[in-house]
């Protein structure tokens, strides 16, 4: 047996899923991973909490649906 580790764009996703759906089931193991957060480092995650703690109290903070978008996009 061999392991195949691969990083796919979500554009073709469902299409190479589709061809692996098609081998014979006892062939082929299909084991999805997928990162649920961004990676950042500690040091960059504690700035980021500080800036945000501090602009609560100017009232310069975002709507919950914008820093939601900019947590996933960054």
């Amino acid at each position: 047996m061999h392991t195949v580790r691969l990083i796919i764009h979500d554009t073709i996703y469902d299409k190479l899923m589709g061809l692996l759906e098609i081998l014979p089931k006892d062939k082929i193991d299909i084991v999805e991973e997928k990162d649920e957060f961004p990676a950042i480092s500690l040091e960059e995650a504690k700035l980021k909490v500080g800036r945000a703690i501090n602009n609560i109290q100017k009232n310069e903070g975002l709507d919950l649906s914008t820093a939601i978008e900019k947590v996933i996009r960054s």
